[in-house]
């Protein structure tokens, strides 16, 4: 036992092989390394937490952490009997709710009313107005498992061990993922649960990576693996993918997409580049190490039986089910890293299963973060295929490479079918393997009976307990009713809202039935499955059973009292009611039976009140709603816009930054916020001018400026594809005093990058073009001979090759574009080159239609005076061991004559004539 004093209980849950030699441990031990957590939750330490639990759990946090002080265990032995029991019930949860096989608990626990303790254990899980799915099987274990975890640890352990984080980090990442399991959406609006998590992710992270870790290498990239899931169930792209990239750097993991030679279809003809992810893992040998409940064992490629359900195939008459790569590929394959140099695609080496993890979760990433379109799909599905074309190691990891493909390919027509059936067998494998025989339901509802594709696999086909479970936090696999509601959706989408419907009445999920009534029109269905399980019945309470006569509930409309106590779900519930009926008085009801806590009734009265344009009362509901959930980036946003539309720059500017310190990646907040800037500088300028301002360090009107400046360049830079934004970067540089000439070319390069193809020459800003020359050309240049030739970094430098580039390909018919290209052709002093600039812009005004356009024909003599003064200037000089132009005197004369020749009869005698008369006297002798 003393071996183990001081450690970290989450290193003991790393290595409990060196607790089976502890005698009063041996047994309880060697039960949850074989799996066996019932034998351990009918403990008498298992019996006695969960009277505690039974005891604590109507009491708030505060009340149930004095009731645990009272004190249960008091030694090292005890204390690892409290933390395996836990772990035990934690673990029987996820057996019973996600990977199966079926676990019979009904004889575990004895409970006078097992109802009402359940009610209470799902009521204890409320945060902010959010309930989570009222109807988990076996929630009680979870409330166990977090009265241990969240509630007796932190109590428990004085000097003897150090804290278990990790374990209390999964138990508040499941809860969180239980509240927002329930809406289907990433974020939940739970901020008291988020903070928590975030403190001890950078507690353990801390503890885990310290240079005096005892931490293995595999419990590290564990813990990124881990955190990159809680970051994508919360919403955060960014910090998911620094996660992925520092586990795949911790484990010495290398992979690339790239692109190989081969055929896709069956009527190619010939091999394109297809795209393909190459991997190898560090260090892997030839064998597949497979832990189990037995431990480690190595097990040849070829002795391995296949782990995992039924891969579904195509059978498309055009797609291949596989790529079909060229016979032979080239020795290397373009843009890989050296560690994957020389590999081939169809003959790549076992990845490690932490490996096969870090690529799923990579693929989940962009799935979940990008937008739905077929490039994209191309893109992300490879990551599944690299990871199905490897030899199946662990059960739980094949199931999840099979769901991640299915929500990949669900993006194409013709992957869609294969897509949804395959997402079918595997939720027909989780319901075989998760449920227990059928209960009599409580409530009336009809048990309804899955029809499943597959029966229940063998217990030769299937895996252990334990093989299924040790990945599965950092696989983040989904819970049987929501990937039974991913099947629903999956379904809608494929057109067979029946199919969904089904799903959705089973789980008793009467808000996505709602809604998918309103998809399809059904709006007095919708309202009156809402209203149901807000109201009761005016005809009595026989109405409030499912076997009355389908023509009465038909025409119930649910308009007796409101039920009390609410039912769970009811602030969202009201909420659906008010997006129904358009009807503030819900939200505003949600909002007073969460306590003021469910953020959503508040977005959307903000939203209400601004389609009304009352923005006052808009943006009191947006406060209200960033009051309760700080971590909503979109909250912060629409609060800024409110803001803006209001006048009120500095609270835009607060909630803007604030929505970027959530979320860094959107575009649209960073333009706002520089729009919002722009507006305070213009403010500080004029109280400025009237002497009513003196604004402190930092926020002059140049500082605001600069700041705005920066954010619209950090928009552009995440919408590099949007030119008003590239625009604005370009009027706020040319506001700076002096201009801010290297952002004004980044920005115009932009523009013209963006809009040339469909504008062309027209894309060009020409004030903006004549400045930056102008900038360029106002210096003199150092005296060299020949031709001047800018530093490399200067802005001559980089205005010259832009101007030759991406200027002169477009000019079509603007000839003052060559007017400034003479100008920095004159500046370097390449003469040739003026000269010429100066002839292209004579001719492209020459050539138009100026007869009878007074302006054209001003600028057709203007020109002409130029392209004169060219020949005069340039054309004598020394060039190349001879002159720019020998003949420059009677191309003059002939430029001159052939403008007089042409104009004569309209023009004659004005003012512009007199120039061209003056002209040709000039060139005469």
């Amino acid at each position: 036992m003393d071996s183990i004093a001081g450690k970290s209980l989450d290193n003991i849950l790393l290595d409990f092989a060196s607790l089976k030699d502890i005698p009063e441990l041996s047994e309880i031990v060697t039960s949850f390394l074989d799996g066996e957590y019932k034998k351990i939750l009918k403990n008498p330490t298992s019996q006695t937490l969960y009277a505690k639990l039974a005891a604590t759990v109507t009491l708030s946090k505060e009340e149930q952490d004095v009731a645990i002080q009272e004190g249960l265990f008091n030694n090292q032995s005890d204390i690892i009997s409290v933390f395996i029991s836990g772990l035990a019930a934690f673990n029987a949860f996820l057996q019973a709710n996600v990977t199966g096989p079926p676990l019979d608990l009904r004889d575990v626990f004895s409970q006078d009313d097992a109802n009402t303790f359940r009610d209470q254990c799902l009521r204890s899980l409320d945060i902010d107005g959010v309930s989570v799915y009222q109807h988990i099987p076996h929630i009680e274990l979870f409330c166990l498992a977090r009265l241990v975890f969240t509630t007796c640890f932190p109590r428990l352990i004085s000097g003897t061990f150090t804290d278990s984080k990790w374990m209390r980090l999964r138990i508040n990442a499941y809860h969180q993922r239980l509240l927002s399991g329930v809406s289907f959406s990433r974020i939940t609006d739970a901020t008291a649960l988020q903070n928590v998590i975030d403190k001890d992710l950078k507690e353990l992270e801390a503890e885990i990576f310290a240079p005096s870790s005892t931490f293995a290498t595999e419990a590290k990239v564990q813990f990124l693996l881990e955190k990159a899931q809680i970051h994508i169930m919360q919403g955060l792209d960014i910090k998911a993918k620094e996660d992925v990239k520092s586990a795949s750097e911790t484990s010495g993991f290398s992979f690339a997409l790239s692109g190989a030679l081969g055929k896709r279809t069956r009527f190619q003809q010939t091999d394109i580049s297809q795209l393909v992810v190459f991997a190898r893992s560090k260090d892997v040998s030839e064998e597949i190490r497979v832990e189990n409940g037995d431990g480690v064992k190595d097990l040849s490629i070829e002795d391995e039986d296949h782990k995992g359900p039924q891969n579904l195939e195509h059978n498309d008459d055009t797609l291949l089910e596989d790529i079909s790569f060229a016979k032979p590929q080239s020795d290397a394959v373009d843009n890989l890293p050296p560690a994957l140099a020389g590999m081939l695609p169809d003959q790549q080496p076992q990845l490690t299963p932490l490996d096969q993890i870090t690529l799923l979760t990579e693929a989940t990433i962009k799935d979940t973060f990008l937008p739905l379109d077929k490039l994209n799909s191309e893109e992300v599905l490879p990551y599944a295929i690299r990871v199905l074309n490897d030899k199946p190691t662990n059960w739980q990891i094949y199931t999840q490479a099979l769901l991640v493909r299915s929500r990949i390919e669900s993006h194409r027509s013709r992957t869609q079918e294969r897509s949804v059936l395959q997402l079918q067998v595997i939720v027909d494998q989780i319901i075989a393997d998760t449920t227990e025989e059928p209960s009599p339901s409580a409530d009336g509802v009809p048990e309804i009976r899955v029809t499943s594709f597959l029966p229940r696999a063998k217990a030769s086909e299937s895996a252990p307990i334990t093989e299924r479970l040790q990945y599965i936090f950092q696989l983040n696999t989904p819970t049987r009713w929501e990937i039974e509601t991913e099947l629903a959706f999956a379904w809608s989408s494929a057109g067979s809202l029946v199919s969904a419907l089904e799903i959705f009445k089973r789980l008793k999920l009467w808000p996505e039935v709602a809604l998918c009534h309103h998809s399809v029109g059904q709006e007095d269905k919708a309202r009156q499955i809402v209203r149901r399980q807000l109201y009761y019945s005016e005809k009595g309470p026989d109405m409030d059973v499912y076997d009355v006569d389908a023509e009465a509930i038909a025409t119930e409309k649910w308009e007796g009292e409101i039920r009390s106590p609410p039912p769970p779900h009811s602030p969202r519930l009201w909420c659906i009611l008010g997006d129904l009926d358009n009807d503030p008085t819900c939200w505003q009801r949600a909002w007073e039976i969460s306590h003021h806590r469910y953020a959503r009734a508040q977005r959307t009265l903000g939203e209400y009140y601004a389609r009304k344009g009352d923005l006052a009362l808009a943006r009191e509901a947006y406060m209200a709603a960033t009051v309760v959930n700080r971590q909503n980036n979109a909250t912060w946003s629409r609060l800024g816009d409110i803001d803006l539309a209001v006048g009120n720059w500095d609270g835009a500017i607060i909630a803007f930054q604030q929505s970027i310190m959530i979320d860094d990646s959107d575009a649209k907040t960073y333009s706002n916020l520089g729009s919002a800037l722009l507006s305070k500088h213009a403010e500080l300028t004029t109280l400025t001018k009237i002497g009513e301002a003196a604004p402190a360090e930092g926020t002059s009107p140049a500082d605001i400026l600069r700041q705005s400046l920066a954010a619209y360049k950090r928009a552009a830079a995440l919408a590099y594809s949007n030119w008003q934004i590239w625009d604005n970067v370009l009027t706020i540089a040319t506001r700076m005093k002096p201009p801010a000439y290297p952002e004004i070319l980044l920005a115009l390069r932009n523009v013209i990058r963006i809009r040339a193809p469909t504008m062309g020459e027209n894309a060009v800003d020409i004030d903006v073009l004549r400045a930056l020359v102008g900038e360029v050309t106002s210096r003199s240049p150092p005296s060299t001979e020949g031709v001047y030739d800018p530093p490399r970094g200067s802005l001559a430098k980089a205005v010259i090759g832009f101007y030759k580039d991406e200027v002169e390909p477009l000019i079509t018919t603007r000839s003052t574009l060559w007017v400034l290209a003479e100008k920095l052709a004159l500046y370097v002093r390449d003469y040739a080159r003026a000269l010429s600039c100066a002839e292209k812009a004579w001719r492209m005004a020459s050539k138009g239609e100026w007869e009878g356009d007074v302006e054209a024909w001003r600028e057709v003599v203007e020109l002409t005076d130029g392209l004169v003064s060219a020949y005069e200037n340039y054309g004598g000089r020394e060039w190349e061991g001879g002159v720019v132009e020998k003949g420059w005197k009677g191309k003059a004369r002939s430029a001159v004559r052939g403008v007089m020749g042409r104009g004569r009869d309209a023009w004659e005698g004005t003012e512009e004539w007199g120039v061209l008369e003056g002209l040709l006297e000039g060139l005469k002798g």
